[in-house]
Order: structure tokens, then sequence, then C-alpha cells
């Protein structure tokens, strides 16, 4: 089946801004256009598919200073028409969440997070901006709060933000003009929690940490707990890396998560009983810094955004996450794929 890809980039070197390509049934991509907009760093459908809300990670997005949110609306072709952008009144937002009529950006650079309403597809204007507060060991990237995440709990009106630089998970509720937290989840100092899946029951979830390298599992049973942990590198590797996505495979029986150093993904098995998760296997991108990966719907096909080689290299999931030869396409700074 063919599939359109839509690639998220940083635009300070060559890059114009959304790029859209086609997956064919061999896993190959070609790219099919383009959608100017400054850094759209990360990129989520709208709940009905008709539009496409990107993160603006820049210094200043249409002459106003700092970062921003773009909508898309995504016309018969499948090509993207610009409808409106948002300054987030944050620093650096990174992520994108729409959940109940909301839509929050995690801020990285101020730590923050911030909702727009959305009236028919469409984000008003920032209705709340929610600050985190703290710091961590990590003096270099913990300094202050840095939210880099915002997901949903399935089936519950919660979203839990991870915010790397505090070392939580914040799991809030929207109460009026206010997020109310319900609770946090904290991680071993330094750890640096990045980004967050759950299950589609939403009673699992599993968080990567950027700054450990590893996969948290957590569990809810009347509140959240952490049950397990799991390196996402080779026993034995001493050289630099990085965590940076994580992704669930859409049948929910698979975990990836990026290396961004030792340029792999990290591929684990699991227990849908327990949430626990047993290594698969670690596997090359073909690539440097694997800023994002994902599965094609149909769990064929895993592509990682190859943001140092300005690359996206497609791995065949049911021949061992080999790469397919052949099959890459090359966009300046790649950031983030949807699917």
């Amino acid at each position: 089946m063919r599939y359109t890809v839509y690639i998220g980039t940083y635009t300070y070197a060559d890059s114009v801004g959304v790029y859209s390509a086609a997956l064919d049934d061999d896993g190959k991509l070609t790219l099919i256009g383009s959608a100017e907009v400054a850094s759209p760093s990360y990129l989520i459908y709208s709940s009905d598919k008709k539009y496409i809300y990107a993160s603006n990670e820049a210094r200043d997005v249409d002459g106003v200073p700092g970062g921003a949110i773009t909508a898309f609306e995504i016309t018969g072709d499948g090509a993207l028409k610009k409808i409106v952008t948002r300054p987030t009144g944050g620093g650096s937002p990174c992520h994108v969440l729409e959940h109940m009529g909301y839509l929050y950006a995690s801020n990285y650079g101020s730590g923050s997070v911030t909702a727009f309403p959305i009236e028919n597809g469409v984000p008003g204007k920032a209705e709340l901006t929610h600050q985190h507060e703290g710091d961590g060991p990590n003096k270099r990237r913990q300094e202050g709060p840095h939210a880099h995440c915002a997901m949903a709990v399935p089936g519950t009106d919660t979203f839990c933000v991870v915010d790397l630089g505090i070392d939580q998970a914040r799991f809030y509720r929207k109460d009026g003009a206010a997020l109310k937290l319900i609770q946090a989840i904290s991680f071993p100092g330094g750890a640096g929690p990045r980004h967050v899946v759950f299950s589609k029951d939403g009673l699992f979830g599993w968080i990567v940490t950027e700054l450990s390298n590893e996969v948290f599992s957590i569990r809810f049973d009347k509140e959240w707990a952490i049950t397990g942990a799991t390196s996402t590198l080779p026993t034995g590797y001493d050289g630099d890396s990085a965590c940076a996505a994580i992704r669930l495979s859409n049948d929910g029986k698979l975990i990836a998560a990026s290396n961004r150093g030792h340029d792999s993904a990290a591929i684990f098995d699991v227990d849908v009983t327990t949430g626990l998760l047993t290594l698969n296997g670690i596997y090359s991108v073909g690539g440097e810094n694997p800023r994002d990966i994902n599965f094609s719907p149909d769990d064929r096909w895993l592509l990682s955004a190859n943001q140092d080689t300005d690359t996206v290299t497609v791995l065949s999931v049911k021949d061992g996450f080999n790469i397919v030869n052949g099959a890459a396409i090359t966009i300046s700074k790649p950031t983030s794929i949807l699917v």
C-alpha cells in the first residue's frame, strides 16, 4: 500500500519547511512536494486527519521573536496549505499534542506548556502557559526545566508532559484556564526523560531518557509507577550517544527508540500483559543523528530521519530491520516523520 509521509525539518540550513514523500509498497521513498515554514521540528495529524500541526522551533517566526505553532490544511492531493501560525510565548517549542479540543506546545527552552483552543481544526490564540520549575544534576543540560513532549493518556482526560530538565513526567488535566497536576513521576537524577508513548488501552507507557539512554516502562494501577528500565545501547558501548525518539508499533507489539551517536534503533518486544520490554535487537539506521523514527501504518517499515546526514532511510521490519537499499531520500536537517 502507498502512504504519504510528511517530514519536518530545521530550516537553518537548506530546508524550506515540511516535505511530503510517497512510501511505495517496496519501501522506496519519493519526494512529492514541500510547504514553506520556519523550522517545523515536530509534526502531528489532527484527530480527523484533515490538518497537520507543527511546532516551529525557531528564534523568530513571521517576524515575531520566539517559537510558534503552525496549522496546515491537507488538500485533496495531499499538499499542505498553511492556514495559521500562532506564537507560543515560550522558547524553542519542540513538540505538539492535540487533546480534547486544545493544542498543547511543549516549549523546551523555557520549560513551559502553552495551550491553544481549536475550533474547526484551527488553533486560536494562546489561552494559557503553564511554567515548570526546578533543575537537575546535569548542569549543562538541566540548568532549568525543559518540557520536551506532551502525550495524551488514551481514554482519559489527562495528558503527560515529559520534562528533561527536572527529571519528571507530570500528568495534567486541563481545569478552566489552568493545568491541574494529577501526579508526577520522578526519574533517577540526570536521566533526562525526553518522549513518552502509551498503549491504546492507556494502562502502560514507555518513556525514553535522552541522557541515560534508557527506556522506562510505566504502568497505571490507581496511579502511575515505574515498573522497569532497559538500556538502548549495546553492552560495553562507551561512546557518546543520546536517545531521541520513541515509537510504539501500530499493533502494540514493538517499541523502537533511536540512538543519536550510536546511530541506531533499539527495538524491544512488548509483553502486552505487563508492559515490560525485552530487547529484540539494536539496528543501524544507515545515517547519523536519528532525531526521529516512525513505523508505517502497516508496521512493514521503520523510517529514520537522520539529521546530520540529511537523509530519511527505510528499514524493513519483516526482514529483521535491514536497511532497504535505494529507498532513502535526501532532505536537509530532517527532524520529524509523520506517516
